[in-house]
């Protein structure tokens, strides 16, 4: 009997529908992101030959990937990599995967720094280096330190840099540890975070594919997910310039507690800013005077 034969768009079109019916929030974008890395193709080439039928190795390579996203692994852990403000990171299992929400984050710091000017800054929880990378890209002038936990997310952030062509001071911090706000060697223009700031509690509301294969470290923040706002409203000024600003990514929710916590500690100038869904999702501060 000869083998159905299956073109890219039967296998795009059977695949969408079969990765939706499994949970997929974007079916057709996961299928077809999948099935260009397997024919190693832009995904415009899908389209300009649709028509191509699937060899038999491809066919089977192809199914396997569908199997994970099935499953609920996200598509850029299979992939092992996800864009970001226009480039591209390599990501594995002990890095959060990059969100569009963050873009914004980059995007303010952007603002605050002007290109011809050597400021100083500090990303903490790098992660992917995806922050870091970022402003040094736009801002070759400026220095960036990046500080993580994790070992394993220091490493998947090095090779970034190194893919990039740029030059990041990556250290071994642990932020919620108070020691550690003492281990920096000179005062910084801007520090900016994407924390863990997501509440235990709050657990039963992220999806599988976030907390089957997202490393908690990441994601989950003591005190109702305040933790690091708490530490950083604390710590971070000592490490600030006079006129320094902190720029935080916070979940959609917490804008008034961390906006609260940082005008407790004595911040000045507090805003808030939306992403494009209208969450406020961004606090800039300036540093208080010492």
């Amino acid at each position: 009997m000869t083998e159905q034969v299956w073109t890219i768009k039967d296998v795009i079109q059977w695949s969408g529908n079969f990765l939706k019916t499994n949970g997929s929030e974007s079916p057709r974008l996961d299928a077809e992101l999948l099935l260009a890395h397997v024919l190693d193709c832009r995904r415009l080439d899908l389209y300009l030959d649709h028509h191509k039928p699937l060899l038999a190795n491809e066919k089977k390579a192809y199914r396997e990937l569908i199997k994970r996203r099935a499953a609920g692994e996200p598509v850029a852990y299979i992939l092992g990599s996800k864009d970001f403000f226009g480039f591209s990171f390599q990501v594995s299992s002990e890095t959060l995967i990059p969100r569009p929400d963050t873009e914004l984050l980059v995007e303010k710091v952007l603002e605050h720094c002007s290109g011809d000017s050597a400021l100083m800054g500090l990303d903490i929880g790098t992660g992917t280096g995806c922050i870091a990378i970022s402003i040094k890209k736009h801002r070759p002038l400026a220095e960036v330190w990046a500080w993580d936990k994790s070992l394993g997310a220091l490493a998947i952030a090095r090779s970034n840099a190194a893919r990039h062509g740029i030059e990041v001071r990556f250290e071994e911090v642990d932020a919620l540890d108070p020691c550690s706000w003492q281990v920096a060697e000179d005062k910084f223009d801007f520090i900016v975070s994407n924390p863990p700031y997501i509440a235990p509690s709050e657990r039963a509301e992220l999806a599988v594919s976030v907390i089957k294969y997202e490393p908690e470290m990441a994601l989950f923040a003591p005190e109702n997910g305040l933790a690091f706002y708490q530490m950083m409203a604390r710590h971070a000024a000592s490490l600030l310039k006079q006129g320094g600003k902190i720029f935080l990514e916070i979940g959609y929710r917490q804008a008034h507690d961390v906006c609260s916590i940082l005008d407790a500690h004595g911040w000045n100038d507090i805003s808030a800013y939306c992403d494009l869904a209208g969450h406020q999702r961004v606090i800039v501060a300036s540093r208080c005077s010492q």
